[in-house]
């Protein structure tokens, strides 16, 4: 196994890429009793179009999210449903647009629950039976999930930003894509992105490294399981310009939400680690559009918002930031936002103060074994590697930098969204 050690907290990741090309990640800690596995796949709902072996093949939005559903399939495996219930332990699961992931926590006997996630991973059934069946049950949860306000703003504003990228379509999909899909089609992106080389371990806790390794290998091997070619993504290239400008969605509702956003370029920046302008444009977003920030203190006094907050992501070339609000008139609000968005500022001891913290935050997180699982998984899945070196990284950066990136934002690229009473 190979060793490798985080900066600053001195803790340690032993890793080891088995004959089929299974990625896996142990990391044992004493300052738990519990222990979180998971398994993970590098296919998530941003795939919409692949080519393997001269072959294109479209994925109807969703398919990630319902192959979730057939691997995770406990209401179908009472067995292995029993099993959990008796070790008490909990087995979950999410999908992203990323990756997909399969998960198990628990406090007691580690090894009969690394087994029960991998019996649930490796036999899975997936038939046109048990596949019209699951059909009510996903389309239940895309109501549930339209019901919820924030969730379906979100996902409307998106579509208003974005005229032809993945997050034009939402993870779980519409009724109308669930309908299309078929066991035959998700049987197919099963074969070709469900493989052992597209594939990876995580197990966090307290565990002993060296027999984990034996179990996982000692099971995987009964498989005779190979690499296979994968497949490669087709990216539609996205225009710089938002597709909607403005939308308003009727909702009967006692007060109003508005979604402010800017959409830019991300190479205007010139920073080419996606996790460092994440971490300085938190900084300056939180710096002037946090629940402590100034201007949320005159907006609340002056009766604009009672309710202020912003969120960025990077959407492969492109990054958008959002300002949100609750407030009683929707267009007092954006008057003022529209002009106070550009006067956005940033003094040295707030950003040494932030970067401090920052700092804390990282260290303090080691101490969450459900945390290091996600924080290991999300940058495989998003960067394919492990950053060893991110309290270094954070240490780095500087006020100059931070005040060049605020002076560097494109303001002229808008999509509104509101809600009416």
């Amino acid at each position: 196994m190979k060793e490798n050690t985080f900066e600053r907290v001195d803790e340690k990741l032993y890793s080891e890429v088995l004959d089929n090309g299974i990625r896996v990640f142990l990391y044992p800690t004493k300052k738990t009793k519990n222990f979180y596995i998971s398994i993970s796949v590098k296919y998530g709902a941003k795939v919409t179009k692949y080519k393997l072996n001269d072959k294109v093949y479209d994925i109807i939005p969703g398919s990630a999210h319902f192959l979730e559903h057939k691997v995770m399939a406990l209401s179908e495996n009472k067995e292995i449903s029993k099993r959990i219930n008796e070790l008490g332990s909990l087995a979950n699961a999410w999908t992203s647009y990323e990756g997909t992931n399969y998960n198990i926590f628990g406090s007691i006997n580690i090894i009969e629950n690394l087994k029960i996630l991998l019996d649930l991973f490796y036999n899975t059934d997936i038939n046109e039976k048990n596949v019209e069946e699951e059909k009510g049950i996903i389309g239940e949860e895309i109501d549930m999930y339209k019901d919820e306000i924030n969730s379906y703003i979100y996902s409307e504003l998106y579509k208003n930003l974005f005229n032809k990228s993945y997050v034009r379509n939402t993870v779980v999909g519409e009724r109308s894509d669930i309908e299309k899909i078929t066991s035959e089609s998700l049987n197919r992106v099963y074969s070709h992105f469900y493989t052992s080389n597209n594939t990876f371990i995580i197990v966090t806790g307290d565990f002993d490294k060296d027999e984990i390794m034996n179990v996982i290998k000692d099971y995987i091997g009964k498989l005779n399981l190979k690499p296979k070619k994968l497949p490669k993504v087709i990216k539609e290239k996205e225009p710089d310009k938002v597709s909607v400008a403005f939308e308003e969605i009727s909702k009967n509702m006692n007060d109003i939400r508005v979604r402010y956003a800017l959409k830019m370029k991300k190479n205007i920046f010139g920073i080419k680690d996606d996790e460092i302008l994440r971490y300085y444009m938190s900084i300056i977003l939180s710096n002037n559009f946090s629940a402590t920030s100034p201007l949320f203190e005159k907006y609340k006094n002056e009766n604009i918002t009672s309710r202020l907050s912003y969120s960025f992501n990077i959407v492969d070339d492109h990054v958008v930031i959002i300002i949100s609000s609750v407030c009683s008139d929707a267009n007092i609000f954006i008057d003022n936002i529209s002009k106070d968005i550009k006067k956005m500022t940033l003094n040295e001891s707030e950003f040494e103060r932030k970067k401090k913290m920052a700092l804390k935050i990282y260290v303090t997180s080691f101490d969450n074994i459900e945390d290091i699982e996600y924080d290991l998984c999300s940058s495989i899945l998003y960067e394919d590697k492990i950053n060893y070196h991110e309290y270094s990284d954070l240490m780095s950066t500087t006020y100059k930098e931070a005040k060049r990136i605020l002076e560097t934002i494109d303001y002229s690229n808008i999509s509104i969204i509101r809600t009416s009473k």
